[in-house]
Protein backbone atom coordinates (compact mmCIF):
# COMPACT_ATOMS: atom_id res chain seq x y z
CA UNK A 1 0.00 0.00 0.00
CA UNK A 2 2.54 2.28 0.18
CA UNK A 3 4.20 1.47 -2.63
CA UNK A 4 1.38 3.02 -4.50
CA UNK A 5 1.01 6.29 -2.52
CA UNK A 6 4.35 6.90 -3.11
CA UNK A 7 3.54 5.95 -6.90
CA UNK A 8 0.73 8.19 -6.82
CA UNK A 9 2.62 11.34 -4.95
CA UNK A 10 6.16 11.08 -7.62
CA UNK A 11 2.92 11.22 -10.30
CA UNK A 12 0.96 13.87 -9.27
CA UNK A 13 4.08 15.73 -8.03
CA UNK A 14 5.36 15.10 -12.11
CA UNK A 15 1.40 16.35 -13.15
CA UNK A 16 1.65 19.26 -11.36
CA UNK A 17 5.04 20.13 -12.55
CA UNK A 18 4.33 19.62 -15.89
CA UNK A 19 1.26 21.60 -15.87
CA UNK A 20 2.81 24.66 -14.29
CA UNK A 21 5.34 24.58 -16.74
CA UNK A 22 2.67 24.62 -19.52
CA UNK A 23 0.31 27.01 -18.43
CA UNK A 24 4.25 29.57 -18.35
CA UNK A 25 4.75 27.86 -21.84
CA UNK A 26 1.20 29.23 -23.24
CA UNK A 27 1.70 32.12 -21.19
CA UNK A 28 4.93 33.34 -22.58
CA UNK A 29 2.95 33.13 -25.82
CA UNK A 30 0.03 35.05 -25.37
CA UNK A 31 2.05 37.36 -23.74
CA UNK A 32 4.03 37.61 -27.21
CA UNK A 33 1.25 37.34 -29.29
CA UNK A 34 -0.06 40.44 -27.01
CA UNK A 35 3.13 42.62 -27.36
CA UNK A 36 3.00 41.90 -31.39
CA UNK A 37 -0.83 43.21 -31.52
CA UNK A 38 0.60 46.52 -29.60
CA UNK A 39 3.65 46.93 -31.26
CA UNK A 40 1.35 46.60 -34.82
CA UNK A 41 -1.20 48.94 -32.98
CA UNK A 42 1.37 51.63 -32.30
CA UNK A 43 2.34 51.47 -35.60
CA UNK A 44 -0.72 52.51 -36.72
CA UNK A 45 -1.04 55.34 -34.67
CA UNK A 46 2.44 56.34 -36.16
CA UNK A 47 0.62 55.98 -39.73
CA UNK A 48 -2.17 58.13 -38.42
CA UNK A 49 -4.71 55.23 -38.82
CA UNK A 50 -6.72 56.00 -36.06
CA UNK A 51 -9.81 54.45 -36.30
CA UNK A 52 -7.70 50.93 -36.81
CA UNK A 53 -5.25 51.87 -34.07
CA UNK A 54 -8.12 52.10 -31.41
CA UNK A 55 -9.80 48.67 -32.55
CA UNK A 56 -6.53 47.47 -31.96
CA UNK A 57 -5.67 49.04 -28.72
CA UNK A 58 -9.12 48.51 -27.31
CA UNK A 59 -8.40 44.40 -28.25
CA UNK A 60 -5.28 44.85 -26.16
CA UNK A 61 -6.92 46.40 -23.53
CA UNK A 62 -10.13 44.04 -23.00
CA UNK A 63 -7.81 41.09 -23.21
CA UNK A 64 -7.13 39.62 -19.63
CA UNK A 65 -3.65 38.15 -20.96
CA UNK A 66 -2.34 42.41 -21.28
CA UNK A 67 0.85 42.66 -19.18
CA UNK A 68 -0.40 45.07 -16.30
CA UNK A 69 3.00 47.38 -16.93
CA UNK A 70 1.76 47.37 -20.96
CA UNK A 71 -1.68 49.08 -20.11
CA UNK A 72 -0.68 52.63 -19.39
CA UNK A 73 0.97 53.08 -22.82
CA UNK A 74 -2.03 50.95 -24.74
CA UNK A 75 -3.89 53.80 -22.53
CA UNK A 76 -2.10 56.36 -24.09
CA UNK A 77 -2.09 55.73 -27.36
CA UNK A 78 -5.55 54.83 -28.19
CA UNK A 79 -6.13 58.57 -26.29
CA UNK A 80 -3.93 59.91 -29.18
CA UNK A 81 -5.70 58.33 -31.37
CA UNK A 82 -8.92 59.66 -29.99
CA UNK A 83 -8.02 62.98 -29.61
CA UNK A 84 -6.57 62.92 -33.51
CA UNK A 85 -10.62 61.95 -34.36
CA UNK A 86 -11.91 65.12 -32.24
CA UNK A 87 -13.12 62.54 -29.64
CA UNK A 88 -11.99 64.42 -26.66
CA UNK A 89 -14.28 63.01 -24.11
CA UNK A 90 -12.80 59.35 -24.94
CA UNK A 91 -9.10 60.90 -25.48
CA UNK A 92 -9.25 62.52 -21.45
CA UNK A 93 -10.78 59.01 -20.02
CA UNK A 94 -8.35 56.78 -21.64
CA UNK A 95 -5.47 59.19 -20.74
CA UNK A 96 -6.97 59.70 -17.35
CA UNK A 97 -6.56 56.39 -16.93
CA UNK A 98 -3.24 55.87 -17.63
CA UNK A 99 -2.22 58.48 -15.15
CA UNK A 100 -4.29 56.67 -12.71
CA UNK A 101 -2.45 53.40 -13.74
CA UNK A 102 1.14 55.20 -14.08
CA UNK A 103 1.45 58.07 -12.17
CA UNK A 104 4.80 59.31 -13.42
CA UNK A 105 4.64 58.54 -16.91
CA UNK A 106 4.50 62.25 -18.28
CA UNK A 107 3.73 61.28 -21.67
CA UNK A 108 -0.22 61.25 -20.98
CA UNK A 109 -0.15 64.11 -18.45
CA UNK A 110 1.35 66.36 -22.10
CA UNK A 111 -1.16 64.34 -23.98
CA UNK A 112 -3.84 65.25 -21.18
CA UNK A 113 -2.55 68.90 -21.22
CA UNK A 114 -3.25 69.40 -24.82
CA UNK A 115 -6.56 68.63 -25.09
CA UNK A 116 -7.25 70.67 -22.15
CA UNK A 117 -5.65 73.55 -24.03
CA UNK A 118 -7.75 73.18 -26.97
CA UNK A 119 -10.88 73.15 -24.85
CA UNK A 120 -9.37 76.27 -23.16
CA UNK A 121 -8.87 74.52 -19.65
CA UNK A 122 -5.38 76.26 -19.65
CA UNK A 123 -5.45 76.26 -16.18
CA UNK A 124 -6.08 72.27 -15.96
CA UNK A 125 -2.94 72.23 -18.48
CA UNK A 126 -0.47 73.88 -16.42
CA UNK A 127 -1.04 72.12 -13.76
CA UNK A 128 -0.43 68.50 -15.94
CA UNK A 129 2.45 70.37 -17.80
CA UNK A 130 3.56 71.38 -14.56
CA UNK A 131 3.72 67.88 -13.20
CA UNK A 132 4.95 66.35 -16.62
CA UNK A 133 8.23 68.83 -16.47
CA UNK A 134 8.70 67.65 -12.77
CA UNK A 135 8.86 64.24 -13.75
CA UNK A 136 11.01 65.10 -16.65
CA UNK A 137 14.82 65.52 -16.96
CA UNK A 138 16.03 68.51 -18.21
CA UNK A 139 15.91 68.03 -22.08
CA UNK A 140 14.51 68.34 -25.52
CA UNK A 141 11.07 66.52 -23.92
CA UNK A 142 11.26 68.65 -20.92
CA UNK A 143 11.44 72.17 -23.04
CA UNK A 144 8.93 70.96 -24.83
CA UNK A 145 6.30 71.13 -22.09
CA UNK A 146 7.77 74.28 -21.10
CA UNK A 147 7.08 75.83 -24.28
CA UNK A 148 3.61 74.25 -23.84
CA UNK A 149 3.12 75.38 -20.79
CA UNK A 150 4.09 78.98 -21.71
CA UNK A 151 1.61 78.48 -24.41
CA UNK A 152 -1.40 78.38 -21.86
CA UNK A 153 0.50 81.05 -19.58
CA UNK A 154 0.51 83.47 -22.15
CA UNK A 155 -3.63 82.26 -23.31
CA UNK A 156 -4.44 82.69 -19.52
CA UNK A 157 -2.55 86.34 -19.87
CA UNK A 158 -0.11 85.52 -17.56
CA UNK A 159 3.02 87.06 -19.24
CA UNK A 160 5.18 86.70 -16.73
CA UNK A 161 5.04 82.67 -16.40
CA UNK A 162 5.28 82.40 -20.48
CA UNK A 163 7.57 84.61 -20.70
CA UNK A 164 9.56 82.32 -18.36
CA UNK A 165 8.44 78.98 -19.39
CA UNK A 166 9.75 79.84 -23.28
CA UNK A 167 12.96 81.38 -21.87
CA UNK A 168 13.58 77.99 -19.95
CA UNK A 169 12.61 75.74 -22.79
CA UNK A 170 15.09 78.10 -25.04
CA UNK A 171 17.88 77.59 -22.46
CA UNK A 172 17.01 73.46 -22.34
CA UNK A 173 17.00 73.59 -26.24
CA UNK A 174 18.01 76.63 -28.09
CA UNK A 175 16.24 75.07 -31.69
CA UNK A 176 12.86 74.92 -30.20
CA UNK A 177 10.37 76.81 -32.20
CA UNK A 178 8.65 80.13 -30.08
CA UNK A 179 5.48 81.29 -31.81
CA UNK A 180 6.26 84.18 -33.90
CA UNK A 181 3.88 86.79 -31.52
CA UNK A 182 5.17 85.67 -28.51
CA UNK A 183 8.93 86.18 -29.66
CA UNK A 184 9.05 89.95 -29.08
CA UNK A 185 8.49 89.41 -25.12
CA UNK A 186 11.54 87.03 -25.14
CA UNK A 187 14.27 90.35 -25.81
CA UNK A 188 12.59 91.97 -23.46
Amino acid sequence: MPRRLLIALIAGAFLFCATTAMAKKQSKGAVDAISAEYAKAVQLVNERHWNDAIAALTNVIDNPATPKDMLPFAYTNRGTAYANKKMQNEAMADLTKAIDLKPDYTAAYYDRARIYAMQNKHAEAVADLTKAIDLTKAGQVQALYYKNRGLSYGAMSKFDEAKADFKKAKEIDPRIKIPMHYKPMLKE
